[in-house]
């Protein structure tokens, strides 16, 4: 073996550096002390290294790690595994690349420093460099080519998972859903376009422009009942009334037409959706001047607090328009009034690019300034969640780790912990800073806690899931997270895969972490903002340090010890979804056939008589009549003609039955791959089929001319 013998190497040398020491000493004393540059090495430990080495050879216990994981480094060596270290400047350039454009993980200064390896794994390390590994874990998906593995070879990474993975992969899969069950998308994933694509960019105006006028009729409802909270405590707050009305006097009025053309634009899209109308468009119910108009009608109002003219006409009939659409529009009351959509790059993580904006135009100019994002279809708009569940009067987002262990069945497991990540200020719709409205903790923790913020919610901004139990019991809703949150989120991931499952390249011995987002709304219904690859596991807090510890090492008993016994602990993993699997027949190439069979004229025709007229002239006589159409006799006096000459004439021989058409199978060449995955390949030879007519030597044979199909031989070659 190569790494015993660079063990004995490294002994040897040692030896001889001490024989050195000895024979170069004149006299007879103690000699002064050197420093040797390499390391001090204990026979017994070597010999240990080397028995560890063996039994983990044989055992198929190799491992590499790409990027600093110690949970999962520490817990493969406690199984018995031996680490093949990356050499140093490659890890390095992995790791300068890992902050990829679908991968969470961010190995800046939050991340664990890694312990120095003592000299025992070091040693063994060594030992095993250039064995086979069977284990690899990385933090990219590309730092390892799962076409170049072994069947044996594990791996944390699928192929092709982007489709999911990535905000626009998402927005596009979801769509598909129809196709796999009867679940509708909109009920859990707040809707999403791709400005990139010339339809999709038409089809996000037309939303936002129907969603400007639903967010009208909510503010003239809205506004209807905040009159009516404040006429009951009218009496303790005169003043602050008597204000509120003066500054509403002092406002602009938008006039009552706005209400109007919202209502008919709310029925138009209802009867659209009653009929099945999908040729019809917002566009030919108001022109491009109307809309611009009705829209900055509506920014003075939504945005600008400017009041309605004669609004309370309008209150029950904005109410029942309302009360419709809540039945066919799953997203009503995630919408708000203010038609905030947040603008993400579609293959970023980590917060990175993220803005909110709530006027169309905008939104449009934002996406239009970079080119290359446009270019590369990356641009995703996405409607904000305007009425989310808060904590304290401050915004949270839930992260939700999920395991898929193949796809072929499709095996998901769910973990049953999580944890809340907050923004650092209260939330509010006055304002669209981002130190609000994202909770992603790369963007927080570079943050300012806001004093205003209540003190219940730690300098951290993250809770466990327990914590969050403990509010929601304080609140009288404990129930509702095991009967509402918790099976939303496992339905949402389950729909979420099966859109993918035909994009993913399905390998076994592969698995692969995620982490979803999800935020909650007023009745704590669960919506999928994305998901993450490569979920960060850096002990940035207290609870990433106790949750991101458990779920590495309960994933290695998913994906190692259940291999061994399916009766293993999972930790806190949970098996929710396992599909039936489905048989895919071998590839062994087609051969292509055609194949004909014999054609019979289903009209019978009468029999010829002999007639009496030579051959020869009755063959001339008809190839006269085909060199000049125009005089061809009818058939029927040409029959006539050959029975009143039949006496002058010697009868001539019956002519040669029609030739009927045979079975000919034409074999098209083709290329076929060989079973063994081979790169040989067999090539089916030509064979060839023509028909020939054949020219007639004697009188006789001219007589008896016809077309013969003639088929030659494969054998013999083809002139």
């Amino acid at each position: 073996m190569k790494a015993t013998d660079s063990a004995k190497a490294v002994i040897l040398s040692l030896e001889k550096l001490q024989d050195g020491k000895e024979h170069s000493l004149p006299y007879p004393c103690n000699p002064p002390e050197i420093k040797v540059g390499l390391p001090d090495i204990n026979p017994g430990r070597v010999k240990l290294a080397k028995s560890l080495v063996e039994k983990a050879v044989k055992m198929h216990k190799i491992f590499t790690i790409q990027g600093p994981y110690p949970v999962i480094r520490a817990a493969l060596k406690a199984r018995g595994w031996i680490e093949q270290r990356m050499p140093q400047q490659v890890q390095q350039r992995l790791n300068s690349d890992s902050r990829s454009n679908d991968a969470e993980e961010d190995n800046s200064e939050e991340t664990e420093k890694e312990k120095e390896p003592d000299r025992l794994h070091s040693l063994m390390s060594r030992l095993v460099r250039n064995e086979m590994v069977y284990f690899y874990w990385t933090n990219r998906r590309d730092a390892i080519s799962t076409n170049n593995l072994q069947k044996e070879q594990i791996v944390n990474h699928f192929a092709k998972a982007g489709s999911f993975t990535t905000k626009a992969g998402l927005c596009v899969n979801l769509r598909n859903l129809h196709w796999f069950d009867t679940a509708d998308p909109d009920s859990f994933f707040p809707r999403c376009y791709k400005l990139a694509a010339r339809d999709e960019k038409q089809a996000f105006i037309e939303d936002y422009r129907r969603t400007a006028c639903t967010s009208l009729l909510k503010y003239v409802v809205e506004k209807d009942q905040n009159i009516q909270w404040n006429e009951i405590y009218q009496n303790f707050q005169d003043v602050q009334w008597l204000k509120k009305q003066n500054k509403l006097r002092c406002k602009r009025l938008v006039p009552s037409e706005t209400v109007t053309t919202a209502l008919k634009v709310c029925q138009e899209y209802l009867e659209s959706l009653e009929h099945g109308d999908i040729d019809k468009s917002l566009e030919a119910l108001l022109t491009q001047e109307q809309w611009e108009g009705f829209l900055n009608s509506y920014y003075l109002v939504a945005h600008g607090g400017a009041h309605i003219e004669k609004r309370e006409n309008f209150v029950s009939s904005c109410k029942a328009m309302l009360q419709k659409l809540e039945k066919v529009s799953p997203q009503l009351g995630i919408d708000g009034t203010q038609n905030i959509w947040i603008i993400k790059p579609g293959a970023k993580s980590r917060g990175r690019g993220i803005k909110c904006e709530k006027r169309l135009d905008q939104i449009l100019r934002l996406v239009n300034i970079d080119p290359t994002l446009i270019k590369e279809s990356k641009w995703v708009v996405q409607k904000y969640i305007e009425k989310p569940f808060l904590i304290h009067d401050t915004k949270f987002d839930v992260r939700q780790w999920f395991l898929v262990t193949d796809w072929n069945p499709l095996t998901v497991w769910f973990y049953k912990k999580c944890y809340l990540r907050f923004s650092t200020q209260p939330y509010s719709l006055d304002t669209l800073d981002s130190s609000v409205h994202l909770c992603n903790n790369s963007i927080q923790k570079h943050l300012r806690p806001s004093h205003q913020r209540h003190h219940c919610i730690p300098p951290h901004n993250m809770w466990l899931d327990d914590q969050f139990k403990a509010f929601l019991a304080s609140q009288g809703k404990d129930a509702l997270w095991e009967t509402v949150v918790v099976p939303g989120m496992k339905t949402t991931v389950i729909h979420a895969l099966q859109t993918a499952q035909d994009l993913i390249e399905s390998r076994k011995n592969t698995f692969e972490l995620y982490g979803a987002d999800f935020m909650l709304d007023l009745s704590l219904h669960p919506w999928l903002i994305e998901i993450n690859a490569s979920p960060t596991m850096a002990p940035s807090t207290c609870v990433t340090a106790q949750l991101c510890t458990a779920v590495q090492e309960d994933t290695l008993r998913v994906v190692l010890d259940r291999r061994v016994d399916r009766s293993a602990n999972t930790g806190d993993f949970q098996l929710i979804y396992r599909q039936a699997a489905v048989e895919v027949p071998q590839y062994l190439g087609i051969n292509l056939v055609v194949e004909g069979v014999a054609v019979k004229n289903p009209c019978v025709l009468p029999p010829l008589k002999s007639s009496q007229l030579s051959s020869s002239k009755r063959w001339g006589a008809v190839k006269e009549k085909e060199s000049a159409p125009e005089k061809v006799q009818p058939l029927p006096k040409v029959i006539q003609k050959a029975q009143e000459n039949k006496t002058s004439s010697e009868a001539s021989p019956a002519l040669p039955p029609e030739p009927s058409i045979s079975r000919v199978a034409i074999h098209l060449p083709v290329t076929v791959l060989s079973v063994d995955g081979g790169s040989n390949f067999e090539h089916f030879s030509k064979k060839h089929a023509e028909v020939l007519k054949v020219q007639p030597t004697t009188a006789t044979e001219k007589k008896q001319a016809s077309l013969r199909l003639v088929m030659f031989n494969p054998n013999s070659p083809v002139k």
